[in-house]
């Protein structure tokens, strides 16, 4: 696991096994289990309007592995008299509601205890209880919204608490005082834990992982629901990090966003649907969508260093060039098993729908391709380099491989059902997941979970090949990738843009443009698969769409602009991740585009007369990643424009 660059950078380092250790990061002493609590239920009890609670921070083993893994001390919270909880317990009530709370510290340190607090005012109060005491707050709910509560017993701030006080959180849920507001919901806290520090005294983040509400994947709990069922989560990630996360096969809508201290709640105008939002440190996020077709589907965390496989933890802990290999070598898979639970971990769920009776899949004509998984080396060092070759119909793919950065875009139409065969002649098993594409679930791409119900989606085995049905039902920018061994296969090559157009329309790729920032096998984020900087020709007076798209592995806060001299010009948006923006979002702006990992934006430019421009990447840290130069000339005499 890694801190994304966008909050430390990362380091690479191949130290031997000499560390430090916190208490959190090595086993204790027996003690009480520290439970993982699905944030189904609330704690305390009302007395005259009041919700009365009394909790405790204690030390306690937490197997985030399950009860035969190794148990680690930490602190956690707990109801007086229950056992202790990761997360801790949540307080759920109505806005308006009077909150008495009463914390006990049996920590050796003193607790200050963050979010017990209106939120109506400059500066939210702090609760300090000191070793063995127990302090009392009353507050009211006076905002509704998505909230939690923190603790630390180090004195650290937020996004210092990394090691003794990582799981010291609670969800505090706010609901509208409206009844006919109040939906249905799952509430989901994202904590993380760091086994301590490294040989250089920096903070083992390879070492580390993140869980969704305690538990790690592939422990996480498995989410059951029905074909047609409106679904809505509430997440609140209480980490250092920032995660895109990403949800297959379905778009969400996003109905809040907030932190510790507010929530804004959206208008419709506001509103907006996508398969990736971006949570930065300490934020919450409420989204909803419709479970419109069955199968096994995953959600999970797009920067890719927060779902590899778990690390060995406790007196088993590895040394950072051991973890550092295994992440980007991967796990040895001769399974569909052993892809789904050796080879990710971290930041994902599972979720099945069961089908209506009487649901199944197209099985009628449809257009023909195939996409060949190619690789340039027999070796399985790191220097392998993997690429895509796509041929319509029955053609052959070339008999030398051609290796090409981004893959060949593949162009579909929206309501042309379309059968895609992937054939495997690299060395190592692979798979494709078709990034925001409404698809059947058998045909997502993640060996040993997409299924139809009686069948398992497989790893594609190195000669071996698989059918993809898929029929889009919009217009859009989606991308394809692997989704075996993601670290090293996708930085080294195997990732793709997807543009569906609306039926009849026909694909010019000299007006319609992609722009797509990713990752190199040295863990660079670069343009277009290079680093070198390209010249394209433009015609003022015509419409070009630029489709920018960030498939990288850890560079969250990509940048795209469009700039002339040393000022922005203005683009007008068109869609986010593949889904058209309403009317009243599409109003032109200034060029300039955070594109996270995982998302696409379609945006319109056109220029009134000849001059020159620039697209610029930066990534995170404000570098420049590339450019591409646009010269823009006049149209010829006899040219009549594009409108």
């Amino acid at each position: 696991m890694r801190l994304s660059a966008a909050v430390l950078p990362v380091l690479l380092v191949t130290a031997g096994p000499l560390r430090t250790f916190r208490v959190s990061g090595a086993p204790g002493p027996a003690g009480a289990s520290i439970a993982f609590n699905d944030n189904r239920s609330s704690v305390g009890t009302m007395r005259n309007g009041e919700l009365q609670v009394h909790l405790e921070v204690d030390s306690g083993d937490w197997r985030p592995y399950g009860a035969d893994g190794p148990a680690l001390r930490m602190l956690a919270f707990r109801e007086v008299g229950k056992p202790l909880q990761d997360p801790g317990p949540m307080l759920r009530v109505v806005a308006g509601t009077r909150v008495h709370a009463w914390v006990t510290n049996h920590a050796a340190s003193t607790l200050v205890l963050h979010g017990f607090s209106r939120h109506h005012q400059p500066v939210m109060d702090t609760l300090v209880v000191a070793p063995g005491a127990t302090r009392e707050v009353t507050f009211t709910a006076d905002e509704q919204g998505t909230f939690y509560y923190w603790g630390s017993t180090t004195g650290a701030d937020f996004a210092d608490r990394l090691y003794t006080d990582d799981q010291l959180n609670g969800a505090l849920i706010v609901d509208p005082a409206d009844p006919a507001m109040r939906k249905p919901d799952r509430v989901f806290v994202i904590s993380w834990y760091l086994p301590g520090r490294n040989a250089n005294g920096a903070p083992d983040f390879d070492n580390g992982f993140f869980v969704f509400n305690g538990r790690p994947w592939p422990n996480t709990e498995r989410l059951s629901y029905q074909q047609g069922d409106s679904i809505r989560w509430r997440f609140i990630n209480a980490t250092a990090d920032v995660h895109p996360l990403h949800l297959h096969g379905f778009f969400f809508r996003v109905n809040a966003r907030g932190d510790e201290a507010r929530d804004t709640v959206y208008w419709q105008a506001q509103q907006r649907m996508g398969v990736t939002e971006l949570m930065d440190v300490g934020t919450t996020m409420d989204v909803a969508w419709m479970a419109d077709r069955p199968g096994a589907w995953i959600f999970h965390c797009h920067l890719n260093w927060h779902v590899v496989p778990n690390p060995r933890v406790g007196a088993q802990v590895e040394t950072d060039s051991v973890r550092l290999h295994e992440m980007m070598a991967g796990p040895p898979m001769a399974t569909m098993d052993d892809h789904m639970k050796k080879a990710m971990g971290g930041l994902m769920l599972a979720l099945n729908i069961t089908p209506r009776p009487g649901w199944h899949d197209y099985a009628g004509p449809s257009r023909h391709m195939h996409l060949y998984i190619v690789s340039d080396s027999a070796r399985s060092d790191t220097l392998r380099r993997f690429g895509y070759e796509l041929t319509e119909g029955n053609q052959p793919a070339p008999a030398t491989p051609r290796i090409q950065w981004p893959g060949p875009t593949i162009v579909l139409h929206r309501g042309q059902p379309t059968t895609i065969t992937v054939v495997n002649r690299s060395p190592e098993p692979s798979q494709v997941h078709w990034h925001g594409l409404e698809i059947e679930s058998y045909y997502d791409g993640v060996a040993g979970l997409s299924s139809n119900g009686s069948a398992m989606a497989p790893m594609i085995m190195p000669g071996d090949s698989f059918q993809v049905h898929v029929t889009p039902p919009r217009a859009g920018s989606f991308m394809y990738h692997t989704h075996v061994n993601d670290v090293r296969q996708q930085s080294h090559g195997l990732y793709g843009a997807i543009v569906v157009l609306d039926s009849g329309e026909t694909w010019n790729p000299d007006r319609d443009r992609i722009v797509m920032v990713s990752t190199n096998q040295l863990d660079e984020s670069v343009l277009d698969g290079g680093s070198a900087d390209t010249v394209a020709t433009l015609i003022a007076g015509e419409g070009y769409r630029l489709r920018l798209m960030n498939i990288s592995l850890d560079d969250p806060f990509a940048q795209i602009s469009l700039e002339r001299g040393n000022t922005n010009t203005s683009w007008l948006p068109l869609a986010k991740d593949g889904y058209p923006l309403p009317e009243w979002q599409r109003m032109s702006r200034t060029a300039r585009q955070l594109v996270s990992i995982g998302e696409t934006y379609d945006m319109q430019v056109k220029f009134s007369g000849p001059t020159d421009a620039i697209l610029v990447a930066r990534g995170s840290d404000g570098h420049v990643i590339g450019r591409q130069r646009l010269h823009v000339v006049a149209a010829p005499a006899a040219h009549t424009g594009n409108q």
